[in-house]
């Protein structure tokens, strides 16, 4: 396989975007995220995913808190904990994302109200402390290629359809 054109392709389609749809602009990120973990590169692919996640939730929260870091702190976790090391379709994000969030909102609801202030100045540090029972999904390669195969539908992304399968 190609690995170089593939990730050049993933790329340009990325770069063409405007910004003006974050949904189609959240796909891009997302199947970048996928080529990048084909190839190893784990740390790349990890931030394409917290972003395609991120941009598909659409809902603000207050990055001033910590939320982008703990997101992006639970959502490598989910990934390395998993076999195959991409999330292998949008459903699987959203519901990894949705858990992510709805513990946030736990967590920040549990410091709010604790008597004893938290005075932890290291938060990211803090946040890979914090356990979430994520399901991961033992899937087989036949049920994963399905599900990459349907994300990758014009001639454009052909390159890309090469290197996830």
């Amino acid at each position: 396989m190609d690995y170089k054109k593939a990730l050049a392709t993933c790329t340009v389609k990325l770069a063409g975007q405007d910004g003006a749809n974050p949904q189609e602009a959240a796909l891009c990120f997302f199947r970048m995220g996928v080529v990048l973990s084909r190839v190893g590169k784990l740390h790349d692919a990890i931030r394409c995913f917290h972003d395609a996640f991120m941009l598909r939730d659409g809902k603000t929260m207050d990055i001033q808190d910590g939320w982008v870091d703990f997101h992006t702190v639970q959502m490598a976790k989910y990934i390395l904990g998993k076999p195959r090391k991409w999330i292998a379709s949008l459903a699987e994000g959203d519901m990894v994302h949705d858990l992510i969030r709805s513990s946030w909102i736990e967590l920040k609801r549990e410091l709010d109200e604790s008597e004893i202030p938290f005075a932890g100045h290291d938060r990211r540090r803090w946040f890979m402390t914090v356990s979430i029972d994520f399901p991961w999904s033992f899937e087989t390669q036949t049920e994963t290629d399905v599900q990459l195969e349907s994300l990758f539908q014009n001639a454009h992304d052909q390159k890309c359809i090469e290197i996830t399968q």
